[in-house]
């Protein structure tokens, strides 16, 4: 009995050490379903295109000429956060960057504080500084639970959000919006797909871009007064359950009707 005990003791620690290597549930599903659209795009284009006979692409009203195939951005920018170029058009005349999103996904760009500082350096410090008045003037006290916060951009901002800049694996051409699970036709060496490729530049300027402000763990406390290693307002404090301190910040163009927009 003691040695049936003794194995199914080893059987437990090995499970929890092969968990502990696996990452976040939440994470990975995510990585996961947004993989599966670009891996869906260029299985479509790649099935079709070739260098010798190069495709039209179109998606919505938008048409490509002169695909000769296509390639996924794997890796992360110099500052260690992702790409903003997902996947890459071949075609006679070069490449093209495009940048994948769902239809209800209202993100538009990651890498959070390093991205958007990479981005507008100046305008984070000033949006957090905005962020941690505001919620002391509607009458948050340190310990508190707070609400996720929005600063709407300007239209010169809004657009480095949308597009990008090369450092940080931009600047993007278009934003290939739709269903998680691509599909297509192809006929007359037409390949049409079921999203709509949208110029990046025009989509910056018929989209309201913000910032957001959002809580890695459900649990973290108001924190003001207290700063990050940038000397930045960190707002949200350590989480009691998972000890992970500070705010997330990412970029997008949707902003929910219960929360606030803080003028900075």
């Amino acid at each position: 009995m003691k040695i049936k005990k003794q194995f199914l003791r080893q059987i437990i620690n090995e499970e929890i050490k092969n968990l502990s290597k696996q990452p976040p549930a939440d994470a990975s599903r995510k990585a996961a379903v947004s993989e599966r659209q670009e891996r869906g795009l260029l299985a479509a284009i790649n099935e079709y295109a070739s260098i010798d006979t190069p495709i039209s692409v179109q998606a919505g009203p938008t048409i490509i000429e002169n695909v000769q195939s296509s390639y996924k951005v794997e890796g992360c920018n110099k500052f260690g956060c992702e790409m903003y170029t997902d996947v890459v058009f071949v075609t006679n005349d070069g490449e093209i960057k495009v940048s994948c999103k769902g239809t209800s996904a209202p993100s538009i760009a990651g890498g959070g504080l390093l991205g958007a500082k990479a981005l507008i350096p100046d305008i984070i410090p000033n949006f957090l500084e905005a962020a941690e008045k505001w919620y002391l003037d509607n009458g948050y006290k340190e310990g508190d639970l707070i609400p996720d916060l929005y600063g709407k951009l300007n239209d010169s901002d809004k657009k480095l959000a949308v597009v990008g800049t090369l450092e940080i694996g931009g600047p993007i051409d278009y934003m290939y919006v739709g269903p998680m699970d691509v599909e297509h036709t192809f006929e007359d060496n037409l390949l049409k797909l079921n999203g709509d490729l949208i110029e990046a530049y025009e989509y910056a300027d018929n989209h309201d871009i913000y910032f957001r402000i959002r809580k890695r763990r459900n649990d973290q406390p108001f924190a003001p007064g207290e700063k990050d290693r940038h000397g930045y307002p960190i707002i949200l404090g350590r989480s009691p359950s998972k000890g992970d301190t500070g705010r997330r910040i990412v970029f997008v163009n949707k902003v929910p009707k219960t929360r606030d927009v803080v003028e900075f």
